[in-house]
C-alpha cells in the first residue's frame, strides 16, 4: 500500500471566531441563558450592576433612496429619549426552521459541526429541500472538508421529519420510504421511473416492472401518503414563545430600528480576580489559571459586542432595502439576497446567514423572521422589481381562479405569467408549482 503526501489548505476558525459564530446564531431569548452559563464556568466574568431596560433606537433617514456608506456609517442620531416605545410583544411560536435549529444545537454536536448545521438549515427552502446549494459550496464557504458537511447533513436528516434536507422531491420520497422489505417495487418506481410516475404514465411503469393492476394501485397509494413538503405545516415540535431581536418603529415619517436587549444581563470582568492578576505575590500556577480565563472572558465580551453590532448592521440594511414593504407599499418584499446585505455591512455571507436564521423583527405590521425578507429576482422582467415570492403569489392566484373543468397547463400558466411581466420557462413554472405543492393540470382536472 503506497503512501502519498498531499497538501490541503483548510482554514481553521480561532476560538474567538467560533464564539462569535455561536452567539450570532442565538436568538434573544437564548442569549441570556448563554451568558449565565458562561458566567458560571468563567470566574473572571460577572454580571454588571445595571441591566439594559430599554432598547436604544437609532433613526434611519426617511429618504427611500438614500445610500448607506458602510457597515455603521451615518446611522443618524439617537432618539430613544423622545420616542414613544410600546411594550414588546411576543410572537406566538417559532417556525419550523427555528425549531429544527433548536434540535440541532441541543443534539450534542461540536461547535464546528453546529456552524455547518446552521449553514445547511439556512439554505433549506420553504419546503425543506436543500435543492439550490451544493454541499461542495457549503464546504468551500466554511473551509471544511466535504465529508464533514455530508456527515452533518445525515445528522440533520435523523433529527427532522422524514425527507427533510433532501436535494429534490425524488430523494425526499426515497428518504421517507426507507429500505423496508415490504413491496420493494414501490421504491423501485421512485428510483427508476419517477418522471413517468409524476406524469401519470402508469401503464409504462407496469410494463417496465411487470406489475399487475393491484400492485400499481398499491404503489400509487403508498407514494401518495408521502409528504412532498416535509417543512410545511409541521406542528409536531414543541412550541416556544419568542421575543423579537430587532424592533422597528415609524414616527413622523421616520423609521427607527433598535436591538431588543431587554432582560439581557450586562457583563464585566471580576475586580477581585483582576486585582489578583496585578499582585506581585500571586503564585505562577494561579496566574496561569487566571490569565487563561481572562482571555476567554475578553473573547466572550467581544463576541457579545460583535453580535450586537452585526445584528444592528444587518437590520439597518434590511430596512433600507425593504422600506416599501415595511411601509405597506408592497404586498411582498423586494428581491434581495444575502450577498447584497453582506456587501452593505462588510460581513461574510455565512455570518449574515447565521444572523437572519431564527431572528425576528417586530414591525408596525407584525413580526417577521429576518430570513423572510430574502428572495431571488423572479426571471427576466420588464424593468419590474419582482421576487420569487411575488411569482409564487401570482401563480397561486392564477390557479385558484382557473376554470376547474379545464385546469391550466404549465404552458398556459407560463403565457399568463408572461403577460404579467414574468419571462420564465415552462420548466420554471413547473418548479414553482411543485414548490407550492400544487399538482399538474391533469391531476387537478381529474380531482374535480
Amino acid at each position: 500500500m503506497k503512501q502519498r503526501l498531499t497538501q490541503q489548505q483548510i482554514q481553521k476558525l480561532v476560538p474567538l471566531q467560533l464564539m462569535v459564530a455561536r452567539l450570532s446564531a442565538l436568538r434573544q431569548s437564548d442569549l441570556e441563558r448563554a451568558i449565565l452559563e458562561e458566567v458560571e464556568k468563567n470566574p473572571l466574568l460577572e454580571i454588571a450592576d445595571e441591566k439594559i431596560d430599554k432598547p436604544e433606537l437609532e433613526i434611519l433617514p426617511g429618504t427611500a433612496g438614500q445610500a448607506w456608506s458602510g457597515a455603521f456609517g451615518a446611522p443618524g442620531k439617537s432618539f430613544a429619549a423622545n420616542t414613544d416605545f410600546p411594550e414588546i410583544q411576543q410572537a406566538q411560536k417559532l417556525d419550523f426552521f427555528d425549531q429544527l435549529l433548536i434540535q440541532v444545537r441541543e443534539s450534542g454536536l461540536s461547535d464546528p459541526d453546529i456552524i455547518i448545521a446552521e449553514e445547511i438549515v439556512g439554505n433549506l427552502n420553504e419546503a425543506g429541500f436543500l435543492s439550490d446549494t451544493p454541499l461542495e459550496n457549503i464546504a468551500y464557504k466554511l473551509s471544511v472538508p466535504p465529508d464533514a458537511v455530508e456527515r452533518v447533513l445525515t445528522h440533520i436528516r435523523k433529527l427532522g421529519p422524514p425527507g427533510i434536507a433532501a436535494r429534490d422531491l425524488r430523494e425526499c420520497m426515497l428518504l421517507q420510504i426507507g429500505d423496508g422489505p415490504e413491496a420493494p417495487f414501490v421504491r423501485q418506481i421512485i428510483e427508476e421511473h419517477f418522471k413517468d410516475f409524476t406524469e401519470a404514465r402508469f401503464d409504462r411503469i407496469r410494463k417496465a416492472l411487470g406489475l399487475n393492476e393491484a400492485q400499481m394501485e398499491y404503489a400509487r397509494m403508498q407514494i401518495a401518503r408521502l409528504n412532498p413538503r416535509p417543512a410545511a405545516g409541521r406542528d409536531d415540535f414543541v412550541r416556544y414563545s419568542i421575543i423579537p431581536d430587532l424592533i422597528l418603529r415609524e414616527k413622523n415619517g421616520e423609521l427607527y430600528i433598535a436591538l431588543n436587549e431587554t432582560g439581557a444581563p450586562g457583563l464585566q470582568l471580576a475586580e477581585t480576580y483582576l486585582e489578583m492578576l496585578n499582585k506581585k505575590d500571586t503564585d505562577r500556577r494561579t496566574l496561569q489559571y487566571l490569565n487563561r480565563y481572562r482571555q476567554e472572558a475578553d473573547w466572550f465580551i467581544r463576541a457579545i459586542e460583535q453580535r450586537k453590532q452585526s445584528m444592528l448592521a444587518v437590520g439597518q440594511s434590511i430596512v433600507r432595502r425593504q422600506r416599501e414593504f415595511l411601509t405597506a407599499k408592497r404586498e411582498h418584499p423586494l428581491p434581495m439576497v444575502m450577498r447584497e446585505v453582506a456587501a452593505d455591512t462588510g460581513l461574510d455571507i455565512s455570518t449574515v446567514s447565521r444572523i437572519v436564521n431564527g431572528k425576528y423583527m417586530q414591525t408596525p405590521n407584525g413580526n417577521y423572521e429576518l430570513r423572510y425578507f430574502f428572495s431571488e429576482r423572479a426571471g427576466k422582467q420588464d424593468g419590474l422589481q419582482r421576487s420569487t415570492r411575488d411569482l409564487e403569489g401570482d401563480l397561486r392566484k392564477l390557479i385558484e381562479a382557473e376554470n376547474k373543468a379545464q385546469a391550466l397547463s404549465d404552458e398556459e400558466l407560463q403565457a399568463a405569467l408572461a403577460s404579467a411581466g414574468y419571462h420564465i420557462a415552462r420548466r420554471t413554472v413547473a418548479k414553482y408549482r411543485e414548490k407550492l405543492g400544487i399538482p399538474p393540470s391533469h391531476t387537478r382536472r381529474k380531482g374535480q
